[in-house]
Formats: structure tokens, sequence, C-alpha cells
């Protein structure tokens, strides 16, 4: 079973949009145009760590939606 995840974009979003067209099934455009979670928990995928990891300024962490464990950064 794959690993649900609560995932956040925090305030330091510059709205680069490399995380909307990695995941858009994840991330969405926002206020002011950054970048917001379409809603929690999502399903853990090569995509979202892609877009995760892909952030220009590590705006995107998240933690296992089951345990509270952070799992990225």
């Amino acid at each position: 079973m794959s690993k649900s995840l609560n995932v956040t974009v925090d305030s330091t979003c510059i709205s680069s949009g490399y995380c909307r067209r990695t995941a858009p099934e994840v991330f969405t455009e926002g206020p002011n145009r950054t970048s917001v979670v379409t809603g929690n928990p999502v399903t853990d995928s090569e995509e979202v760590r892609d877009a995760m990891e892909g952030c220009p300024v590590e705006a995107i962490s998240a933690v296992d939606a089951e345990t509270g464990e952070q799992v990225f950064p």
C-alpha cells in the first residue's frame, strides 16, 4: 500500500511553478500565484517527491499522514 502524506507549501513559495508542472494532481495555483496543495492527504509518488525536491526555495514539506513523522525535507 502507498504511503499517504500531508503536504504543505509555506510562505517562502516564489511561484516558480515547478511543483504544479511536476505533480498537477497535488499542486495548484493559489492566492498571489503561489502554489497550494489541492487537498490532503496525498499519495506518495515519484512525481510528488520530484516536485518537493525540485522546489528552488525548499518551500514544500511533508509528513506521514498516519504517523506524523517528517518525510520531507
